[in-house]
């Protein structure tokens, strides 16, 4: 009954609103009456709360206006009730009586002629119980007190919640022999209990007095046990003629059961020998159920070695009994001990396997505050069983008290001395992680796993990977995590970094589990991360010398190279922004014709170095031929332009510049002539042709409008800076007297086509003036270089000088360019190597 229907019934019980509430000094409200049970006794039976609402009872009233000798027996039984008190029974709880009625309140029981006794196995086990606790209970009736119960059958028992069996029915209750004589009520008001006459022992029908007083204390009550004893296994019983019947009683009760019937009352056996011939072994009431009830009820008298050996077989021997036994008999009885401190792991595993039959508001109230006490023992032992058991009870346990109250002191077997503990708590994690909130699963249980996997223990390494990965990689219907779960920047700055240190793990399982750990949280990684990091990492694990590590490093790898190349499929072609150009630079490049030869010059070699470029990617098929071919089609298409020059011009060029300043005659005879459109093309020609297809094709694109006649080229007519990486007359011209030129006659050039461009190898027969000085200039130096080549800009305000062989610096004519240089765009902007200033190249270089 919920808490306001309580207030609601105390209220009401207060102002006499309700059945027999307004009872003065009765704090029980009476509720409903027990149907079924009218014409069994003298009483009415009712279900019945407590005014306070913690209590459930039943209270059995009488009316008064039935006749003085009803009235008499009530009142009997109300005093003996108040009297004696017995485990087996009824718990009396409060009595009261009135001018008009008497109201007794007892535990919440059923009448047991109400419950069906099937012959099944559990209800054979409550059966023998029951008959073991009437059995004991009338031994001390009849020893202990002195006393006659004289009313025993199926309508005086009653059945509690748990199927245990209480004795009630004390109406007759009286002495053996009365003072004065005669006075017992077992003589004289047997009429006014219903149904009595069907179970009278044959010495109170004769009315042999002096026989049952010189007879044994409980011959009387042994009779009506056997007459209960019938109807348990034989059903209702309307004379005594059908008591020597055997029926379905049990062939090991038979021999007992006919002994109570005997008409000597010196030779019938009564309730207590009846117990203590059945208890005997391999008879009716020696079972496992019946000593391990018996053991709980007196376990505080126990030695801790017994409690020891009877706690370590008992959750095996409680699987088969009856549900309503274990959930209110023997779990009470289990938090009682664990309440003070006995039983240790032991009983848990008991209570935790009881629990499971329990729904959520009973194990709530029952199993839940115990179990949160616990996670704060220091007993190992009890630990390790909560730890283990985990699975079975948190799942009952509210989310708040499992943040507040229980995860504090899970967390701290990850840091405990023992391995058994710490792997335990690794292994648990997967239970409570849908248990607590997202803030603590991502900023505390997952870098304790993580913390785990450099534990010195291999075993709890992998398996800490392993819980990582079912963690991350957890589903709905299976774990059920708040919200996302693990976060995705706990899995990349958190989780990917522990998991490649894994892979240099010694043991091969926690390499393995690395490797499917990762495989599973690919998809939650970034891209730029797999390529740079993880797949680096993984690609050792290939050849690594246990095959289930290299398997798993496959799978791995593949599926990371698919999330690589899924996300390179949403990338752009390329990363190089095209820029307008400038308008007012092609403007001032068109107002002088020099400087438009220039511009075109520069165009024509842009245009090279972009086809040679697009050429080498093309040929290596991938990124990795970007670098290679800037390099091959910067000196190949130099050399392209140069093999166009007359022979002449080529020896000219040769020539070493001797500091003037070129003019402007200088500078157009070292531009390469143009084809006309009805001569054939020149190998050069048929290359940039080829060329400029390839790029079209490649989809790299240069702006030639970028490359005007100002943008950086140097005046000096040889096309590199002073300062360029490459420039061979630094190192050898500036310092040697000109060679003589090669005369037109005796210079062969041929030409080949390479991967990169062009290349050109010069045959010529010098003189000995010109053998001379090819013995101290560098071969480089018979290619002829000239301003369309690859250009690098140069600081305006810095002035570039030759420095001869005696370590004078003299200023190259040309050298200074005023103001400040437009910066280059594209792929020939690109330094080719060494920084702003290289070494020269020595002169033995060659």
């Amino acid at each position: 009954m919920s808490g306001l229907s309580s207030y609601l019934l105390s209220t009401l019980s207060k102002v006499g609103g309700i059945g027999g509430s307004g009872v003065p000094d009765f704090h029980f409200i009476i509720g409903d009456k027990i149907e079924g049970d009218t014409g069994n006794s003298i009483w009415e039976l009712h279900n019945a709360l407590s005014t306070d609402g913690k209590r459930e009872a039943t209270v059995f009233v009488f009316e008064k206006t039935r006749g003085s000798s009803y009235t008499t027996v009530a009142q009997n039984a109300l005093k003996r009730m108040r009297t004696l008190r017995h485990p087996g029974m009824l718990r009396y709880l409060e009595g009261t009586e009135t001018s008009d009625a008497i109201y007794i309140a007892t535990e919440r029981v059923t009448p047991l002629t109400l419950l069906s006794l099937d012959s099944d196995d559990s209800n054979s086990e409550l059966k023998r119980w029951g008959l073991y606790k009437v059995a004991e209970t009338l031994r001390f009736i009849n020893e202990d007190c002195k006393l006659v119960h004289a009313n025993v059958s199926m309508a005086s028992v009653f059945v509690t919640k748990a199927g245990e069996w209480r004795l009630g029915g004390l109406e007759l209750v009286d002495v053996l022999s009365g003072d004065p004589a005669g006075s017992q009520m077992y003589r004289h008001y047997t009429a006014v209990v219903p149904g009595y006459a069907a179970h009278m022992a044959p010495e109170m029908q004769s009315q042999s007095w002096s026989n049952v007083e010189s007879g044994k204390p409980g011959a009387i009550d042994g009779w009506g046990l056997a007459c209960l004893i019938y109807q348990t296994y034989n059903g209702v019983l309307t004379s005594a003629s059908q008591l020597h019947a055997q029926g379905s009683i049990p062939k090991l009760l038979w021999p007992m059961y006919q002994r109570m019937l005997v008409t000597d009352l010196r030779r019938r056996t009564t309730p207590g020998e009846f117990l203590q011939s059945a208890s005997r072994p391999q008879s009716f009431l020696d079972s496992a159920f019946i000593r391990t009830s018996l053991f709980l009820e007196n376990i505080a008298v126990k030695e801790e070695s017994e409690k020891t050996e009877f706690f370590s077989g008992l959750a095996s021997v409680i699987e088969g009994f009856p549900h309503s036994y274990c959930k209110y008999k023997i779990l009470p009885e289990l938090l009682k001990v664990m309440e003070f401190g006995g039983g240790g792991a032991k009983v848990l595993g008991s209570i935790i396997q009881i629990g499971k039959g329990l729904d959520e508001e009973e194990y709530n109230e029952l199993v839940s505050p115990a179990i949160v006490q616990l996670f704060g023992s220091n007993d190992r032992a009890l630990r390790f069983s909560l730890l283990e058991h985990i699975g079975s009870f948190i799942t009952a346990i509210p989310t708040n008290i499992v943040s507040k109250k229980v995860f504090p002191d899970f967390v701290t077997g990850f840091m405990d001395a023992a391995p058994a503990i710490r792997e335990a708590t690794v292994k648990a994690s997967l239970a409570i992680a849908p248990k607590i909130g997202q803030k603590a699963l991502n900023n505390d249980l997952i870098k304790q796993l993580v913390r785990m996997i450099a534990d010195p223990e291999p075993g709890i390494r992998t398996n800490a990977l392993i819980c990582i990965g079912k963690l991350c990689t957890a589903k709905k219907g299976v774990l059920n995590l708040e919200d996302e779960g693990v976060s995705e920047s706990s899995q990349r700055y958190v989780i990917c970094p522990a998991l490649l240190q894994a892979l240099r793990d010694p043991f091969p399982p926690v390499r393995s589990a690395s490797l499917a750990v990762a495989n599973a949280c690919a998809a939650k990684w970034d891209p730029a991360d797999i390529a740079r990091r993880v797949i680096p990492a993984i690609s050792l694990m290939l050849v690594d010398g246990e095959r289930p590590v290299r398997v798993a490093a496959f799978k791995a790898i593949n599926a990371m190279v698919a999330r690589v190349e899924t996300h390179s499929q949403t990338m752009p072609d390329t990363a190089i922004k095209k820029t307008v150009p400038d308008s007012s630079a092609s403007t001032i490049a068109a107002s002088s014709p020099a400087k438009e030869r220039q511009s075109d010059a520069a165009a024509a070699s842009m245009n090279a170095q972009t086809e040679a470029a697009a050429n080498m990617a093309a040929v290596s098929d991938g990124w990795s031929g970007w670098a290679v071919s800037s390099l091959s089609s910067t000196i190949s298409g130099a050399l392209s332009l140069a093999s166009s020059l007359p022979i002449g011009q080529q020896q000219q060029q040769q020539q070493p510049a001797k500091f003037a300043q070129p003019t402007g005659a200088d500078r157009a005879a070292s531009t390469p002539a143009k084809p006309s459109n009805s001569k054939p093309l020149s190998t050069a020609s048929a290359v940039s042709t080829t060329l400029e297809a390839s790029d079209a094709q490649s989809g790299w694109e240069f702006n030639d409008d970028d490359w005007d006649g100002d943008d950086g080229f140097a005046s000096d007519g040889n096309g590199w800076d002073d300062n360029d990486d490459w420039n061979p007359e630094d190192t050898a011209q500036s310092s040697k007297p000109a060679t003589s030129p090669i005369s037109p006659s005796t210079a062969q050039s041929s030409f080949a086509l390479g991967s990169g461009g062009m290349t050109v190898s010069t045959t010529a027969k010098p003189s000995a003036a010109a053998t001379a000085a090819a013995t101290t200039l560098p071969a480089v130096s018979q290619i002829p270089v000239t301003k369309t080549a690859l250009r690098l800009s140069k600081p305006a305000s810095k002035k570039h000088g030759v420095s001869d062989s005696n370590g004078a610096t003299s200023m190259a004519a040309g050298t200074s360019v005023a103001g400040t240089q437009q910066r280059r765009k594209g792929l020939g902007a690109m330094k080719l190597g060494g920084g702003s200033k290289a070494p020269t190249l020595p002169d033995d270089f060659f």
